[in-house]
């Protein structure tokens, strides 16, 4: 047959191709349903099929005009066999072993539409059975106890492939930071007992030798590589010659000398292809820039519950005197409120009492030791002056603080560690009460300790934070004093705030999380008064990390106490001894880089914990938009007064636009 022929058969089929498939009728896929899944969602098994049913109709009109959100989905009985098989296994993942699946396909002609449903018939859930370890017989006990902690399989729950996978890969890191440099997990094979109805699990681990280090090679490269010494980097890595090769403490370091600003990169790792025995060397290898740095910036910053915009610059000296230590010199101004501050009458109106700018100035010199003692401590040494503007007050403080940030192990519940000592001096001066200065000089040792589980620092969609932060003041100058045969006329306090977030994912993807948090402070002057609390100790409400119903620290107590002599009259400008606040956030993140979310934040501050009432307690509801970048989330959310205790007065007996304030942040509230 002639070449043009062949070629004019092949254009008439592909051409008759392409017109059945344009003629041919979609129909839309109107609902996609389960029947009969009792112990499992949905939610969840909508999120395994292939096929997926067609959004509202909002979100399909969005799709049309601006090309975001999903548009219509049409219905493909192709998909049909895989759904069925993605949700077999599924099933079997949960333990489900009998399950039986079936569907049932409407189809209207008319609109086009069809709706699909899969009939399910779950039967029982297996148990866990025995459960077998293949591998580890030869190893020490203490190493197989750490194992079965970390593995943590409790045979009288239900079976579950996801929680089993997860252990299995706990347990197999417990391998990798007790020495087994080369451990890896083989298999689990799963054995149903249909008589027992209960899944006995074999798992099969290679553990293979128990190294140590041997010595500690130092690799360096960049600008200032000749000006650091090997045997300082070999120090601050962590590592000695005879300790156990650890995965998790090969991190934990790096991250700490990270933390030195002396390395652009570094990595620490085993030579695999150098092992002698039970011995492996230890391999730093880090590129070291320049020693000196000065660099301007731009603040952005979330300080005193409060959006803050300015400039600042920050000179860094590496390897100060030697044992990577950090110095840092730092002055920065930050713009509180930045979109009420009206610029063109700025300078005309700017004086002490304006209040149409607020912020601060802030100067600080800081060093800082990755190891004090020879320990895994953290030493910060820090010296500040800060001069911070509101609208009532204006506060300068200067200071000098010590804190010591201890390593904790990664298997404790308390995870974050820190002690401190601070001294400090705060002039207060009150605009409205005829400029009248109150000075205070406190001496303070505190402490905090926090838990985390989140599973992301940027949207968090599981696990807790848990901080709790205790402080006391004035017990040294007031001994001292004693000792003296001095008055002591300042006030002994000691403060305490615990605060917990909770994040949970709604969805198999995790894109849409219920957020929870709740604080609680209290103060409580022991010796003296609460005259004799400085302003920058006690407790406010309102801003954009906290009631977004309200400007940043607007909620202050309302009794009138008395400062130095100073009675405020109707206005406390202090903020409070005790603190309650918590927010719920619903919040949906969308095209990877955008988010929504809806909120409702509640509390208030005030004079004593016997002072609380449940009618005192500030309610705002509000939504927000976010954008993700790779450092933090943009924020901007819409915040309204749903119930007002000054006046007893919920939104619906208010102005709408009355009870609103716009916040603008950085990072998540919470």
């Amino acid at each position: 047959m002639p070449t043009k022929k062949i070629i004019f058969i092949f254009i008439l089929i592909l051409n008759g191709f392409i017109f059945a498939q344009s003629t041919e009728v979609k129909y839309e896929l109107n609902s996609l349903s389960f029947e009969g899944n009792d112990e499992i969602s949905s939610t969840s098994l909508e999120y395994k099929v292939f096929s997926r049913q067609s959004p509202i109709w909002f979100w399909k009109l969005l799709h049309s005009v601006t090309g975001l959100s999903r548009g219509a989905s049409y219905f493909d009985s192709t998909n049909i066999p895989l759904d069925l098989t993605a949700l077999k296994e599924y099933y079997n993942a949960n333990g489900f072993f009998d399950a039986k699946f079936s569907y049932d396909v409407e189809t209207d002609t008319a609109s086009k539409k069809v709706d699909l449903t899969y009939i399910i018939k779950e039967n029982q859930q297996s148990d866990y059975g025995t459960l077998y370890l293949f591998g580890l017989k030869n190893e020490p006990d203490f190493i197989l106890n750490n194992f079965l902690n970390d593995l943590n399989i409790d045979t009288t729950k239900k079976f579950n492939q996801d929680i089993l996978q997860k252990n299995t890969d706990i347990a197999l890191n417990s391998l990798l930071n007790d020495g087994y440099m080369f451990a890896k997990y083989d298999s689990t094979i799963v054995y149903r007992d249909s008589a027992k109805n209960k899944a006995d699990i074999n798992i099969y681990y290679t553990p293979g030798k128990r190294y140590n280090i041997d010595t500690v090679i130092v690799q360096k490269s960049g600008e200032g590589a000749d000006l650091v010494d090997n045997k300082l980097i070999s120090e601050i890595s962590g590592f000695k010659k005879g300790d156990f090769y650890s995965l998790e403490k090969m991190r934990r370091n790096q991250l700490r000398m990270f933390r030195t600003s002396l390395f652009n990169s570094v990595t620490l790792s085993g030579m695999e292809n150098d092992t002698a025995g039970n011995k492996v060397p230890l391999l730093i290898n880090g590129n070291i820039g320049l020693l000196n740095e000065l660099s301007p910036e731009i603040i952005l910053n979330n300080q005193q519950n409060a959006f803050n915009a300015g400039l600042g610059a920050t000179y860094i000296r590496k390897n100060f005197f030697g044992s990577a230590r950090k110095f840092t010199a730092a002055a920065s101004f930050g713009i509180q409120d930045l979109f009420q501050v009206n610029f063109g009458k700025l300078i005309d109106k700017f004086s002490f009492r304006d209040t149409t700018l607020l912020g601060y100035v802030d100067a600080r010199l800081t060093v800082e030791q990755p190891y004090l003692f020879g320990r895994n401590i953290y030493g910060t040494w820090e010296n500040y002056i800060t001069i911070n503007k509101q609208r009532t007050y204006n506060n300068n403080v200067f200071g000098s603080k010590l804190t010591m940030e201890f390593e904790m192990p990664g298997y404790t519940f308390v995870n974050f560690l820190s002690a401190f000592y601070n001294v400090e001096r705060s002039n207060e001066v009150y605009r409205l009460y005829n400029d009248s200065l109150s000075t205070k000089l406190i001496s303070a040792i505190g402490m905090s300790i926090g838990s985390t589980t989140v599973d992301s620092l940027l949207f968090p969609s599981m696990g807790y934070n848990l901080s709790l932060q205790v402080e006391e003041a004035n017990i040294l100058p007031y001994l001292y004093s004693k000792i003296g045969r001095q008055v002591y006329d300042g006030a002994l306090f000691y403060k305490i705030l615990a605060t917990h977030s909770f994040y949970l994912a709604m969805n198999e993807q995790r894109n849409s999380v219920f957020a929870m948090k709740t604080k609680i402070g209290y103060i409580q002057p022991y010796v003296g008064d609460y005259s004799g609390i400085p302003i920058n100790r006690t407790f406010y409400a309102g801003g954009s990390n906290s009631l977004r119903g309200w400007s940043a620290n607007e909620l202050v107590p309302k009794n009138s106490p008395v400062i130095r002599g100073i009675t405020l009259q109707g206005t406390n400008v202090k903020g409070g001894t005790f603190l309650f606040e918590g927010s719920m956030e619903l919040r949906y993140r969308f095209l990877h880089y955008y988010g929504l979310a809806f909120f409702t934040d509640y509390g208030n501050t005030w004079l004593n914990y016997k002072q609380f009432r449940f009618d005192d307690v500030a309610v705002a509801i509000g939504f927000g938009f976010r954008y993700y970048t790779l450092v933090a989330p943009i924020r901007i959310d819409f915040g309204f007064k749903f119930y007002d205790p000054s006046n007893k007065r919920f939104i619906f007996n208010n102005k709408v636009l009355s009870t609103f304030v716009f916040n603008f942040g950085i990072g998540e509230a919470f």
